[in-house]
């Protein structure tokens, strides 16, 4: 009896020491502690930028965080050259990602509707690319950045008035955690 004990003892110290058996619930508690990180990243990002002029910020369903920068006239009608006030802003971005977990930043670009789709497609592409360079030249990773050009398709004004096609002329960033 007492030697069935002491090789039952043997055998259960083997399989938790090889792994096979464990005494805790682990993966439970490297998702909490995953999810702690990551409302930890998402606090911190949007606390970093919220004294920051021109500069909002909106947590999405997927615990994603969106920039945007309203206000700010970002490209001139038909350009992809990133105006002064964007780059301050962007850089300010880029400073307040430092020492932050993050999976990846994903530029969308913008414009108005004047003009015809396929080139405004194109144009909104090269803004988002400008955008994704100007980055990386910050300091920000080439394999954490992603460009998507979103044309006119998704207006944040009225492209009837020139006001409204200014505010359209523009660049948002999404910010997964």
């Amino acid at each position: 009896m007492l030697r069935m004990l002491s090789l039952s003892v043997a055998v259960i110290a083997a399989l938790i020491s090889t792994g096979c058996v464990s005494t805790s619930n682990n993966t439970a508690a490297g998702s909490a502690a995953v999810n702690a990180e990551t409302a930890r990243s998402q606090t911190l990002f949007a606390a970093r930028l919220q004294p920051v002029a021109g500069i909002t910020t909106a947590e999405l369903a997927d615990n994603a965080i969106k920039v945007s920068f309203p206000g700010i006239t970002a490209f001139s009608h038909d350009g992809a050259s990133i105006r002064n006030e964007l780059q301050r802003q962007l850089s300010a971005v880029v400073e307040s990602l430092k020492g932050i977990t993050y999976q990846h930043v994903t530029v969308l670009g913008h414009t108005d509707s004047s003009g015809q789709l396929a080139y405004n497609n194109k144009l909104s592409q090269q803004r988002a690319e400008q955008v994704m360079a100007f980055m990386q030249q910050q300091g920000l990773a080439a394999e954490q950045l992603l460009a998507e050009g979103r044309g006119p398709s998704e207006p944040i004004a009225d492209n009837k008035t020139a006001q409204g096609r200014v505010a359209n002329r523009r660049v948002e960033l999404v910010v997964a955690f």
